[in-house]
């Protein structure tokens, strides 16, 4: 992604609070592979194309395609440019042709006896606001004087027409970001994007009586472009490919101060806000798609004494690439992800052990094909780190959680206390109850102090 300066502004949220703009409303539109001056689109086709904008442009950037094929012939009737107007009852389509030349082409090529699909794009009273409606003819009446045929039909859905589905979400690339740390999208397409401030002065997590850690500051924001593509196989229940191109930035300030009284066993803490959950990508019998934002604040925290420790960490990803694909793990990669950062530390007591902070930042898509017939849940979470050891010369302990910890050495710092800090980052990708992978991980090393008592 590229980014350039763009200057908006938002207020400091409520503790725990969470904004964002992440609204969906689809529209059909023409395929633009549809040409309505041409009569040859009367004929049904077992091949059809349905476009979807997420504005009232039909911008391909921003476009949901669904390409069908079909179990019997289907006439998409907003490609006919020569229909006049389309009129529905219970059980009967009207369709009044504006030239004879039309109206003879139907007659030509339209079965008399029926079986083929009429699909309406909110023409009339034939289907709500935002939708198509889906007909199947079992019968057609003429009438020439008015150029117009009534076909007697059965209202369907998606799973009756289709043999395959197949869907390609909005091809969108860029994104805007700001320097005040506040990261937005301005471009079409399905973007994701929120900011949230975690409580000031207050206790994240605590294991009372002898530890608290106390949010001195935390600010967090993320935005991401999401495009994809799935196709599935009606008769077999079949999914035959799903894969998503993820385009995210995330920021991250967090200030936390460790008060650890006594000694304790490494433990993992984790202090969330909740899931926002965008609007949902959504064409009724067809398929949904729902995004989901979610962070969580943490820390791993083991000593044999007394702590008191402040750390801090701004942190950004201004640039990160993912490819998941649902259906093989291994043809998921990710690109750029490189970490911006900035840190300091304050320990005024100090006992060997560890004060570890992270930040765990996913975005999590889960599909739904059919209304129900499949479903699947995936995505990719980012785990930013901030790993603190501290090792005091005359103590003989070792308290450290079982990875991404760095071993005391206390080898130079014989009079004191030794504070070693790395930023150690991370990026997962997942399946619900399918697979986890870790794409790519990191660690810089930042600190390697000695402090004398």
């Amino acid at each position: 992604m590229k980014f350039t300066q763009f200057l908006t502004c938002f207020p400091l949220l409520a503790s725990t609070a969470i904004s964002a703009w992440n609204d969906f409303h689809l529209h059909p539109v023409l395929a633009p592979s549809y040409d309505t001056a041409k009569l040859a689109n009367i004929v049904p086709s077992t091949n059809v194309t349905l476009d979807y904008s997420l504005d009232k442009l039909a911008d391909p950037r921003s476009c949901v395609s669904i390409r069908l094929q079909t179990y019997e012939p289907v006439v998409l009737l907003e490609a006919i440019g020569s229909v006049l107007q389309v009129a529905c009852t219970d059980s009967t389509v009207t369709i009044d042709f504006s030239t004879p030349a039309a109206f003879e082409r139907a007659i030509s090529e339209w079965l008399h006896d029926g079986e083929f699909w009429l699909i309406t794009n909110h023409m009339g009273n034939c289907d709500a606001a935002g939708e198509r409606g889906i007909y199947l003819v079992v019968g057609l009446n003429w009438d020439n004087d008015a150029t117009a045929v009534t076909a007697e039909t059965v209202k369907m859905g998606f799973g009756s027409i289709a043999s395959s589905i197949a869907v390609t979400f909005s091809d969108v690339q860029g994104s805007l970001s700001n320097n005040s740390g506040n990261i937005t999208f301005d471009e079409p397409g399905i973007n994701v994007a929120s900011n949230f401030s975690l409580p000031t002065d207050d206790d994240i997590f605590s294991d009372p009586p002898y530890f608290t850690a106390t949010a001195n500051n935390g600010y967090l924001s993320d935005a991401a472009v999401i495009r994809g593509q799935f196709s599935y196989d009606v008769p077999t229940q079949q999914l035959q490919s799903l894969w998503f191109d993820i385009d995210t930035a995330f920021y991250g300030d967090l200030a936390v101060t460790f008060n650890v009284t006594a000694p304790f066993s490494n433990n993992r803490y984790t202090f969330s806000p909740g899931t926002f959950f965008a609007s949902t990508v959504n064409v009724p019998g067809a398929f949904s798609l729902q995004p989901a934002l979610r962070w969580s604040v943490g820390a791993d925290v083991g000593t044999d004494g007394a702590i008191h420790h402040s750390s801090n960490i701004t942190m950004s990803i201004p640039d990160g690439h993912a490819h998941i694909d649902f259906m093989n793990s291994s043809n998921s990669r990710i690109v750029g992800w490189g970490p911006r950062l900035t840190s300091a530390v304050q320990t005024d007591e100090a006992a060997t052990g560890h004060a570890s902070p992270f930040i765990d930042f996913s975005i999590e898509l889960a599909l739904d094909v059919l209304d129900g017939v499949f479903n699947t849940t995936g995505g990719i979470t980012a785990t930013p780190q901030f790993i603190n050891e501290l090792s005091v010369a005359q103590s003989q302990t070792r308290i450290r959680k079982a990875n991404r910890m760095i071993w005391p050495r206390n080898i130079t710092c014989s009079n004191g206390f030794e504070l070693r800090s790395a930023f150690n980052f991370s990026v997962d990708a997942y399946v619900t109850n399918q697979w986890e992978k870790t794409l790519y991980n990191t660690e810089i090393p930042i600190a390697d102090e000695c402090y004398p008592f």
